[in-house]
């Protein structure tokens, strides 16, 4: 009987030992985030890009795994990117950066900044700059991997477009394992394109560009510049790899010349779609001088590497 006894208490002992001393927390380790621009390869139009400054913006959003929100943050010191992940976790790392963010990106009622800043739900609320991350479950960056904004325009206007006449570099990095002491550089790429509106023996008139997601433009013979390499984000509505070298959109350009005695030609239709590539600069020429005499519409695409094809239109004289 006392054995008994004695082997019920060394059981009790056993278990009141495992329940003080539950198992240890998963070690976690602090990692630093690098950001590795992407150079634009030179070409016969090479795009220009602007360097790094205080006034550009960056989110950042993390997921453990690759789908449970873990921690994001908007930085103005890219420095300052470093948190504590978990030994052992995997995790995925999402960078947008908008260049001169701060002056282009439209503000909120709270002092945040709107898309592609803002975070929550589906209504979500401008995000400011903490310069740290926030530990999340629950909130996450809305427009990422997007190209929509909300920029500020002439006269205190804030209009969202899909296709912004802004700069952005977009950056992911999937699977990572951190380590101790470790370092992550994120490699940004440039998800943008120029677009260049040349018009030759232009002397009347104005001409309307209007491109889908994009704001509208008017050349005049007095401004016929007005359009000449003008940057965009793509819209990457299907949330494709729009960081692939290949990466392209059908993008819809109606281009409207109306003369000095009101008439108009239309050197592209409104449903007029023309490739626009990664990187690239796609120039439209108008030959002015013979339009409406069959006068032709030439698209050349800048790019040492390939032969430059051109697309021949015949505008329609209305």
């Amino acid at each position: 009987m006392k054995n008994l006894i004695f082997i019920l208490l060394a059981i009790s002992s056993m278990v009141s030992c495992r329940l003080d001393k539950p198992d240890p927390l998963p070690e976690k380790y602090t990692v630093q985030l690098l950001l590795d621009r992407e150079d634009i390869v030179e070409r016969d139009e090479p795009l220009t890009l602007t360097k790094a400054s205080s006034k550009d913006l960056y989110a950042v959003q993390i997921y453990k795994g690759s789908i449970l929100q873990y921690a994001y943050g908007i930085f103005d010191d890219e420095s300052r990117m470093s948190l504590d992940l978990e030994l052992g976790s995997t995790y995925k790392i999402e960078v947008s950066v908008v260049p001169n963010g701060k002056d282009l990106i439209a503000k909120g009622e709270n002092g945040g900044y709107q898309d592609p800043f803002l975070v929550g739900g589906f209504s979500g609320t401008p995000g400011k700059i903490t310069n740290e991350f926030i530990k999340s479950s629950s909130e996450n960056y809305l427009e990422i991997n997007t190209g929509k904004a909300v920029i500020n325009e002439e006269g205190g206007k804030k209009t969202e477009y899909a296709r912004p006449p802004i700069e952005r570099y977009y950056g992911v990095v999937k699977n990572y394992r951190p380590e101790r002491g470790g370092t992550l550089t994120i490699p940004l790429k440039y998800v943008c394109f120029g677009l260049t509106i040349v018009p030759e023996d232009f002397t009347e008139g104005s001409i309307e560009v209007k491109m889908e997601g994009a704001p509208t433009f008017t050349l005049t013979p007095d401004d016929p510049t007005a359009v000449t390499k003008k940057i965009f984000t793509f819209e990457n509505f299907m949330g494709n790899d729009w960081t692939a070298d290949d990466y392209s959109e059908d993008i819809p350009i109606a281009i409207t010349w109306t003369k000095g005695d009101g008439s108009k030609i239309q050197f592209s239709k409104p449903m007029t779609s023309y490739t626009i590539t990664r990187k690239m600069n796609k120039i439209l020429t108008l030959l002015c001088s013979n339009a409406g005499q069959g006068s032709l519409v030439l698209e050349r695409e800048n790019d040492t590497l390939v032969d430059d094809p051109e697309t021949l239109e015949q505008p329609t004289k209305n």
